[in-house]
């Protein structure tokens, strides 16, 4: 009976020491963790993906635009576009080369739609330019997926520099009013801080602008643009357009963050209002310092006005529009307390509390363990009329649901995703719900079939 006390008793001490080991062993591992991190973004990244939802082929169902970045310093990206064709049952092909013509597939960014309004999809693409492709299908009756380079469009000056970002983002919609499609180019990422005292120009800082279509004259496409001087050197990291203020003209909610690799500090977000025009002028709110990598706009309280859901590099954060016209004198937008915080594991926080250290004391990219989101979506998932959310964080995807009031409760439902991934919400296999679309910069991806409810399973592939 004595021994058989003796070995109760001695097991919470074997539990204890056996905490202890455990603890001991990961913080041994956690240099590892460093030096593996520094191999990764030497090799692999870090890593920017937009991605656009068009009906490329004309067919009647979706397919997916993605713009993939990878930098390995400052001066030095990788770059792709693909775009994956849907075959109609919610499968994918990855088109690069299938006698598109010009179609250039390095880019840092491109964004399609009907430019010359002949009833097909046209591209702007972006790398150390700014480059129109027209489509030659269409009432032009040549073949769809040809095009014809429109060469490169100049963008303003910046510090008597040329156009050089590596991460910015184009955003299509008719910005001018008159029915045509214009384009917001977004400066986002490379370059030194345009507001530093005795700048001298070794990089050229980001600049973003709006491309103002003017239509065909003589048969020609033709446009102009106009320069936003005070976004000079702002990394804008993505951009949304949507009616901000209930003028009926598209307004820009502009995601203001860190360069990737740290080069200017991060300002406030901006709310740019259109005069109807294509003009757009900064609203005057401060939208908080957070280092925002993302946003989509969406009625998350279904009163009528756009909200913003905004990544930021330790989360994301909820912006509620309060005020149907700018002239009301109140804030468009105020913050909630949702806070979307990622589940971590102990682990998790170990690496994320590391991670954070070499950051702040050295400088260097270690994404292991990191919240950080790198792209949002707002979509009704679960079928129930209010819209979801999606935040794809730097090593997986998450699903919050809405109550229909705009506050938001984690889901269970988690699905893989690594940073140098892609991510797109739409139907892509024509049941009427929200399906999940997540691809590489090869030929390697995932779709999520939702059964209409909010239940995910991988698809064929």
């Amino acid at each position: 009976m004595g021994k058989e006390k003796d070995r109760i008793s001695s097991s919470p001490m074997r539990r204890g020491w056996v905490v202890i080991i455990c603890i001991f062993a990961a913080l041994l591992s956690l240099p590892v963790y460093a030096g593996a991190s520094l191999g990764y973004t030497e090799t692999k990244g870090p890593f920017k993906n937009w991605t656009q939802v068009v009906d490329w082929e004309a067919d009647g169902d979706l397919d997916v635009i993605v713009s993939h970045t990878r930098w390995e310093d400052l001066d030095l990206s990788w770059a792709g576009i693909g775009i994956w064709v849907n075959r109609g049952d919610g499968t994918f092909e990855l088109v690069r080369d299938r006698g598109m013509g010009t179609w250039p597939f390095i880019g840092f960014a491109a964004a399609a739609g009907d430019v010359d309004q002949d009833g097909d999809l046209d591209v702007f693409t972006q790398d150390f330019g700014i480059h129109l492709l027209l489509n030659q299908g269409g009432i032009q009756g040549g073949e769809t997926g040809k095009f014809i380079s429109l060469g490169g469009i100049n963008s303003p000056p910046a510090y008597n520099q040329g156009y050089r970002d590596m991460g910015g983002t184009i955003t299509m919609g008719d910005l001018s009013g008159d029915g045509r499609i214009d384009a917001f180019v977004a400066g986002c990422c490379y370059g030194m801080n345009a507001w530093e005292a005795g700048y001298d120009g070794t990089n050229a800082p980001s600049v973003s602008w709006v491309w103002i279509n003017d239509g065909s004259v003589g048969g020609l496409q033709t446009g102009h643009i106009l320069p936003i001087d005070f976004l000079d050197g702002r990394p804008i990291r993505e951009a949304a357009p949507g009616d901000l203020d209930g003028d009926g003209d598209l307004d820009i909610y502009a995601a203001v963050g860190m360069p990737t690799m740290g080069t200017t500090a991060s300002v406030d977000d901006l709310i740019l209002l259109n005069d109807g025009t294509g003009k757009l002028a900064a609203y005057d709110q401060a939208l908080g310092n957070t280092d925002s990598t993302s946003v989509v706009l969406g009625d998350v309280n279904r009163d009528g006005r756009l909200d913003a859901l905004v990544g930021t590099s330790a989360g994301a954060r909820l912006w509620i529009n309060q005020s149907d016209k700018i002239g009301s004198g109140g804030p468009i937008f105020v913050q909630t307390e949702q806070a979307f915080k990622a589940a971590q594991t102990v682990w998790g926080r170990l690496q994320a509390g590391f991670s954070a250290a070499a950051d702040k004391l050295g400088g260097l990219y270690l994404p292991y363990g990191s919240t950080r989101t790198k792209a949002v979506f707002l979509a009704d998932l679960d079928g129930d009329g209010d819209l979801d959310a999606l935040l794809a964080r730097l090593w997986g995807a998450e699903i919050w649901w809405n109550d229909g009031n705009g506050d938001f409760s984690r889901s269970g439902v988690r699905l893989e995703y690594r940073e140098d991934t892609g991510v797109a919400v739409a139907d892509f296999d024509g049941d009427m719900d929200q399906d999940i679309f997540i691809g590489r910069n090869e030929e390697d991806y995932q779709v999520w079939l939702n059964d209409g409810k909010g239940g995910f399973k991988a698809g064929n592939r």
